[in-house]
């Protein structure tokens, strides 16, 4: 009889229990934390609901934003935080997708523990949801073609702290050189918003080469706005000639 009475009042609390918190399932906040924001623009989003992520500081100085969903979710409910697609048609009638990224970035889900948690998941199965992302500036290639190369050991240099590139002739079936056109050739990657200078760090065996091209023309100028709707910056030259003797 003690026994039943006492199953009772368990009961009993249990209902009260669920009557205080209005008998619903429990919810959940969703927590966003998003690192390296240097500019505006991008908005997260998931299970019908966006999140803006605001930046209006100095691009230079990248910050840690830390934001909640409007709306929390319930025990059980299934969420991926992604940032929002939208799409739409061309000029050429082809559909054109865009990322809300913030301007000249890209943002990806953080990676290693702990801060490497799920972007998706199920409400109850983590105490708390917390999305991290990670977003870097952008960055686009220094392009061009190398001229008349024939000796070997040219090495060409972006500024004093990139490492530098080394170029070797072209080659005959002969196996040596022979002055062709080097075309479609990488130099550098360069981020938005950082200026650039191409220069010529060790001459080739037997000649001299000069670079030209880039924003002012002799290998020099800025990844703007221009440079990064082009997708780079495609117009450098290195012309090489052989010494006289």
């Amino acid at each position: 009889m003690k026994f039943s009475f006492a199953r009772g009042a368990l009961a009993l609390t249990a209902l009260l229990t669920l009557a205080s918190c209005g008998g619903g399932k429990a919810t959940f906040p969703i927590n966003v934390s998003v690192t390296g924001v240097s500019y505006d623009g991008l908005v997260l989003t998931t299970n019908g609901q966006e999140l803006p992520i605001h930046y209006t500081g100095d691009p230079k100085t990248p910050a840690t934003i830390n934001a909640v969903f409007p709306n929390g979710i319930e025990y059980g409910e299934i969420y991926t935080v992604v940032p929002k697609t939208v799409t739409t048609t061309g000029s050429d009638g082809k559909a054109v997708t865009t990322v809300s990224y913030p301007q000249h970035q890209t943002c990806s889900p953080a990676s290693g523990y702990p801060i490497g948690l799920p972007i998706t998941g199920t409400a109850g199965h983590l105490s708390k949801i917390q999305i991290n992302y990670t977003c870097s500036i952008n960055a686009y290639p220094l392009t061009g073609k190398v001229t008349g190369l024939r000796g070997t050991g040219l090495s060409l240099a972006n500024g004093s702290g990139v490492a530098p590139v080394s170029i070797s002739p072209a080659l005959g079936t002969d196996n040596q050189p022979t002055g062709a056109d080097i075309t479609s050739l990488t130099l550098f990657s360069v981020t938005y918003a950082t200026t650039y200078g191409v220069t010529v760090l060790s001459q080739p065996t037997g000649q001299t080469c000069t670079v030209s091209g880039g924003a002012n023309g002799t290998g020099a100028g800025t990844m703007d706005q221009a440079a990064e709707t082009a997708g780079g910056v495609s117009n450098f030259v290195i012309s090489c000639v052989t010494n006289p003797t």
